[in-house]
């Protein structure tokens, strides 16, 4: 054989060598970029589970830590995420009930050691891999509100809104001062447009951020406008039972419908028996009230709009918040 031939068969042996290198440096880049891809979506399955979880507990808190581990667990469950469970005691080792700005108002949860296979890894002998993800959130009250319907609910000086509106019991929006439960509200004391304002605003809510201590203007009630756009904003009319649930005797929003809305709350106002849609009276914010409209009754001006306070609604906001106190409009977030 001459010496060219052996030269070129040496050459051809390394290269055979060299392609089977390259080919397993191939496999292990393509095994690496599928593996870690899915390892990347399985990561954020988790994350997604744990945000879900820890906002569905969160809205038990403060009062019912029981309840807020409980929610979690199943949402995960849900999701076919199983979370460590003592049904005996109703605590997990992957969830935690903390304090930030009131007591019980944060839940962690942790979903840790979840082992997750892999796939063109195994060529190299590595099967699974473990992953965790974890989220923690937060209950308080919203400082500023927005969206909030002009409808001002007036109480005795010295009570809360919750003792003296009594949630479940059916309170009236109508002329007759002394039937209505409510008053009619503005954000100046300039009468010009006014029933414009008030028509758009029980429709969409007011735009601007409002809170506790804010100065507004009182007004009395038209009926004709309030009847015609609470059926506009409405369309649909769902019974009560329908949009809250009861947890022992406290209601709570169900679902976040068109009928749900937030009025501001403040102490009484004597209103003339002369006033009509000119006149005002400046009050102050003192708390703002979850509220649900259920219909509308009679004709004229003996028509009343009608609807029932209830003990706390939920909404989720990025704003300020400050600690809740049991009743009212309750903020969640996550915060990590």
């Amino acid at each position: 054989m001459s010496d060219y031939k052996k030269k070129f068969l040496r050459q051809k042996g390394q290269a055979a060598v060299i392609v089977t290198i390259l080919i397993a440096v191939l496999l292990g880049a393509v095994a690496l970029v599928i593996d870690v891809g899915s390892l990347y979506q399985k990561r954020g399955f988790f994350q997604n589970v744990a945000d879900a979880s820890a906002l569905a507990g969160v809205q038990e808190l403060p009062e019912n830590t029981d309840a807020a581990v409980l929610a979690a667990v199943d949402y995960a469950a849900r999701n076919n995420v199983d979370i460590i469970y003592n049904c005996r005691d109703y605590t997990s080792e992957e969830i935690d009930i903390t304090s930030t700005l009131s007591a019980n108002d944060t839940i962690t949860v942790a979903l840790s050691n979840r082992e997750v296979p892999l796939y063109f890894a195994k060529i190299f002998g590595q099967d699974t891999v473990s992953l965790g993800a974890f989220a923690t959130a937060m209950v308080g009250e919203p400082i500023q509100l927005y969206y909030v319907v002009p409808w001002l609910a007036i109480i005795p000086e010295g009570t809360t809104w919750e003792e003296y509106l009594d949630p479940g019991t059916e309170k009236k929006i109508c002329r007759d001062l002394d039937e209505s439960d409510f008053l009619s509200w503005d954000s100046t004391d300039s009468p010009g447009q006014w029933l414009s304002r008030y028509r758009d605003r029980i429709i969409n809510g007011y735009s601007e951020p409002l809170e506790k201590g804010d100065k507004i203007y009182a007004r009395i009630i038209n009926i004709s406008q309030t009847t015609h756009a609470t059926e506009d904003r409405v369309g649909i009319w769902d019974p009560f039972d329908d949009l809250v649930t009861y947890i022992g005797s406290i209601i709570k929003l169900a679902e976040n419908d068109t009928q749900f809305v937030i009025v501001p709350v403040s102490y009484e106002v004597g209103v003339p028996h002369h006033a009509n849609d000119k006149w005002s009276e400046e009050v102050e914010i003192i708390a703002f009230a979850p509220f649900v409209l259920t219909g509308i009754e009679g004709h004229g001006s003996n028509t009343r709009v009608l609807g029932r306070f209830i003990h706390q609604a939920v909404i989720v906001t990025s704003g300020d918040i400050e600690a809740f106190e049991q009743a009212g409009i309750k903020a969640i977030r996550l915060i990590r």
